[in-house]
C-alpha cells in the first residue's frame, strides 16, 4: 500500500482516489500506514540489538580464549 504524487492510493495493485473513500476507510489506511512504519522501526532496532549482542558474545569468547592461552603458557 502506497500513496504516490497524484494522490492516488494503491492497495494490492488497485488504485483508489482518496475522495472516493469513506472516513472509516481513510482512518483504516492511516492505521495500516502507521503500523507499517512501527514494524519497520522495530525491525531496525531489533537488527541493531542482534548485532550488538553478537559483538558482545564475540568479545566474551575472545576474552575466554585468551585466558585459556595464558593458563596454558603460565
Amino acid at each position: 500500500m502506497a500513496e504516490n504524487e497524484s494522490n492516488v492510493i494503491n492497495i494490492e495493485g488497485k488504485e483508489y482516489n482518496p475522495s472516493d473513500l469513506t472516513d472509516q476507510q481513510k482512518y483504516l489506511i492511516a492505521q495500516v500506514q502507521d503500523l507499517q512504519n512501527k514494524r519497520q522501526k522495530a525491525q531496525f532496532q531489533l537488527d541493531q540489538v542482534a548485532i550488538a549482542a553478537d559483538s558482545f558474545m564475540q568479545k566474551l569468547l575472545t576474552s575466554l580464549s585468551e585466558e585459556v592461552v595464558e593458563a596454558e603458557v603460565g
